[in-house]
């Protein structure tokens, strides 16, 4: 009677202890909190973590605005993705004439040659409106063609509030975007290394050409990029863009480490302003913010938590395959926020196609405060791998000794296969057993110590940056 008590009591105990655990984990959630970012001049602004899209800071993102020539940037995403570097542009009467001779140009004449990649230069530095048309004439023969390829482009990177009717951003009421789909096009046109290059070149030169004598040189408008009255450690690359209508319009992108960051201010009133606010945005997400691989923190649990009886486990299959998770995943958290506060979820695809080398099987995703924020594939890899085959030993060794029957004595087909199948049983047992007993050592040496290793190495990373964020210093 006195166990059954114990017993009653104990499982009472347990409950509310569960119950206890979730109240405090909803207290948690409701007062989690989002570090607060800095006010800003622009009307409109932006900032998103380049390889998870993680919002850092917004402020009106959903709002449709003028973007001016940061509108160039989805131009010149496309002119990439439709031509090749060493194609020749021929300007056109239109390219020259049609665009505001007072707006970004470099002079080009009427039937003056220039290659796609020197198109591109002039496109991202000086901004050029006559070389943004040719271009777009030249991918797709004509203007409203190619204004249909951006807006089904924009599409399918996930935009939701633009709408483009020329390549160039010059002032046209059906002509709109908003800060939130402007960083989606940055973020997609930064995965193109062409891009990525002529987005952050500082300097470029365009040779004599069959109507120009003389070199063009050609120089970035963004000040990050120039480091000439601002410079901002890590700026990979940038975009500016100007009308009356829109007023400032700038994009920028500066990576520390492995933390990326997109900035976008749309409607800023000033030219210092658009460059301060910038700078305010994107110090307060490095500041804020950090990034974690996941690859170092996770692929043992993903192996652990994969189903045992499917064909991706290695001691099951005949093939010893592995599991991990994709190295270009990554995980932000405000820097308040520790790996264990993240909630994980982890979804395998049973229906995934299984072919030779790398296959997506599945993938690990994060939530914070109810914010995404961050993921990987989990990958299964299906090549070079050793095999069991016990399919093809049986068979060898029945072919051999059936190879060495007497053709006046033909065996009996079911007396032999039963004695070989009795012979084999003790070895394939051994084998097997032998089998696991190795792949249950390689598993402690190859994965529980390494996996150690970097749980160690985390905290010794969070215990640095939580006495450095507690120090005081002083500057002198």
């Amino acid at each position: 009677m006195k166990k059954l008590i114990l017993s009653i009591l104990c499982i009472i105990s347990l409950s509310l202890s569960c119950l206890n655990t979730n109240a405090f984990a909803s207290a948690y959630e409701d007062t989690d909190t989002w570090p607060q970012g800095p006010s800003v001049y622009a009307e409109a602004a932006i900032v998103m973590e380049a390889s998870t899209g993680l919002i850092l800071y917004e402020k009106n993102i959903h709002n449709t605005y003028y973007p001016a020539s940061i509108t160039k940037i989805l131009s010149a995403l496309l002119i990439i993705e439709n031509s090749s570097p060493g194609e020749v542009v021929t300007f056109s009467r239109d390219a020259v004439f049609k665009v505001d001779l007072d707006s970004s140009r470099i002079g080009i004449d009427v039937g003056e040659q220039l290659t796609i990649q020197q198109c591109l230069y002039g496109i991202l530095l000086e901004s050029a409106n006559e070389v943004t048309y040719a271009a777009a004439e030249h991918v797709a023969g004509n203007i409203e063609e190619f204004a249909r390829m951006m807006n089904e482009r924009a599409k399918e990177i996930g935009c939701m509030n633009s709408n483009f009717v020329n390549p160039h951003g010059l002032p046209d009421d059906n002509h709109y975007t908003s800060a939130y789909d402007m960083a989606l096009i940055t973020r997609e046109a930064l995965k193109n290394d062409t891009f990525r290059k002529i987005f952050g070149t500082r300097t470029y030169q365009i040779p004599p050409t069959n109507k120009q004598s003389e070199t063009r040189y050609l120089r970035n408008h963004h000040k990050f990029v120039l480091k000439q009255e601002y410079n901002y450690d890590g700026t990979v690359g940038g975009k500016t863009g100007y009308t009356s209508k829109a007023r400032y319009t700038l994009v920028t992108v500066a990576k520390r480490g492995d933390l990326e960051l997109i900035c976008v201010v749309l409607k800023d009133d000033s030219s210092s302003h658009q460059y301060e606010d910038t700078m305010k945005l994107l110090d307060f997400g490095f500041n804020n913010f950090s990034i974690y691989p996941i690859y170092e923190l996770e692929s043992v649990d993903v192996q652990k938590e994969t189903p045992f009886f499917t064909r991706y486990n290695s001691m099951l299959d005949y093939a010893n395959t592995s599991i991990k998770t994709d190295e270009k995943g990554y995980l932000v958290l405000p820097n308040t926020a520790s790996f264990e506060d993240a909630k994980r979820e982890v979804i395998f695809y049973p229906e995934a196609e299984i072919n030779e080398g790398r296959n997506v099987i599945g993938k690990i995703s994060y939530t914070y405060g109810g914010k995404y924020v961050g993921g990987a594939d989990i990958l299964f890899n299906n090549a070079d791998t050793p095999k069991l085959n016990h399919y093809y030993v049986d068979r060898k060794e029945v072919q051999n000794n059936a190879g060495e029957t007497n053709e006046d004595n033909p065996p009996d087909d079911d007396s032999e296969q039963t004695k070989s199948n009795g012979y084999f049983r003790p070895v394939i047992t051994a084998i097997i057993v032998g089998f696991f007993v190795l792949v249950i050592g390689l598993y402690f040496v190859l994965v529980e110590m390494p996996r150690l290793k970097r749980r160690k190495a985390y905290y010794k990373r969070r215990a640095e940056r939580k006495r450095y964020m507690d120090d005081n210093y002083l500057d002198l």
